[in-house]
């Protein structure tokens, strides 16, 4: 959700955002979606890294609504990486 309140990107698409997973402390499984620069500077801080699939329930999932407190207007999301829907009524 880094990527909704802090980036302000659309609920879909920072649900959509590529993610990683930290096991130990050091251990960072990654998405294969995310950049190179971003995995070396992971290890030049010491983590010891292991490219998974691009998209992978590993990382867990969400689904999300969120409601704009101007308009009462709520917007949902749905993770690609789970069977999951959003729907309108």
């Amino acid at each position: 959700m880094v990527q909704y309140f802090d980036f302000r990107l659309p609920l879909q698409e920072a649900i959509e955002e590529p993610r990683a997973r930290l096991w130990d402390g050091r251990r960072i499984d990654a998405e294969g979606r995310i950049g190179g620069k971003v995995l070396d500077g992971l290890k030049t801080r010491g983590h010891e890294i292991a490219a998974i699939e691009p998209w992978t329930m590993k990382v867990g999932g969400m689904q999300a609504i969120a409601v704009d407190p101007s308009t009462g207007a709520m917007t949902g999301a749905a993770d690609p990486r789970r069977d999951s829907y959003v729907a309108t009524a």
